[in-house]
């Protein structure tokens, strides 16, 4: 579905689950998404209500990796508490080597 931004969402809880603390889920996701010919992605947390600091890790790490534009959106409170952290957490890593 594409929105006015020109941007494809995906529910993540659709294709996953409402609890995302399985790393090998996220890597199936985004081996699902990777041979899609659209390059801006936006993400939708609806309903999401766990999301492991693992699966962040990997999820920001591969958010990274690939060449697609992938925006969040809907996401709940204490979820984006999780991206802050982890990200804080990649910032200090990277600026120690």
């Amino acid at each position: 579905m594409k929105n006015k931004n020109n941007f494809s969402k995906i529910k993540i809880k659709e294709l996953i689950h409402s609890n995302l603390g399985m790393n090998s889920s996220l890597k199936k996701f985004i081996q699902r998404i990777e041979p899609i010919l659209i390059t801006n992605i936006e993400i939708d947390f609806t309903d999401v209500i766990f999301m492991s600091r693992s699966f962040t890790q990997e999820y920001i790490y591969q958010k990274n990796k690939t060449k697609k534009n992938i925006q969040e959106v809907n996401v709940p409170h204490d979820i984006s508490q999780m991206f802050e952290v982890v990200e804080k957490d990649f910032k200090f890593k990277e600026t120690q080597y």
